[in-house]
């Protein structure tokens, strides 16, 4: 991101330069416009011109596009208490999750994905059980368990929902792989 950032920055300094440059050499009478007219004249030297315009409108569109999308604040919990403002990030809520999913001794793996939205949050969770336990049933307990941790942990959010795929189970013979479940 912060590359992307510096190099918009450093593209856009140096097309403004260069275009700046172009102004006060034909305002002064160092660049002669009849040899540029000439050049744009040319068929083959428009298309060039157009290609180059259009690539630097893509580029242009990239940076502007990138710095919009990387330049928002992590997403996060606000609320207010006595003492001030409590932001707890989304990182935070996935290392929670993965914090509560390390006490159930069925679930081996988890890897959270956490959307958070102003009035609630949703948890996508793929994970890998063992067999101890038929997986329907450890996966509602899991669900379960997860929201109302959620609720309760972190509090003033509701949690809409927690979406759980099974990607491994683990048992005495290997691994199985694929169950999906929703709450």
């Amino acid at each position: 991101m912060a590359f992307i950032n510096k190099f918009g920055l450093v593209l856009s300094i140096l097309l403004l330069f260069t275009i700046g440059s172009i102004g006060i050499g034909i305002g002064l009478g160092l660049v002669d416009t009849n040899l540029i007219l000439t050049y744009a004249n040319d068929p083959h030297h428009k298309m060039v011109i157009i290609q180059i315009g259009v690539l630097m409108w893509i580029i242009g569109l990239l940076i502007v596009y990138t710095s919009c999308i990387f330049s928002h604040e992590e997403k996060g919990i606000a609320f207010q208490n006595a003492n001030g403002e409590v932001k707890i990030t989304r990182k935070a809520v996935e290392d929670f999750i993965v914090r509560v999913c390390s006490q159930e001794p069925n679930i081996r793996m988890v890897k959270p994905r956490v959307i958070i939205k102003k009035k609630y949050i949703k948890a996508d969770l793929v994970v890998a059980i063992t067999s101890d336990v038929p997986v329907a049933h450890a996966t509602s307990e899991l669900q379960v368990r997860i929201k109302e941790s959620l609720e309760a942990g972190v509090g003033m959010v509701s949690v809409k929902s927690v979406s759980v795929r099974v990607e491994e189970v683990f048992y005495t013979g290997g691994r199985l792989r694929g169950v999906e479940y929703t709450s």
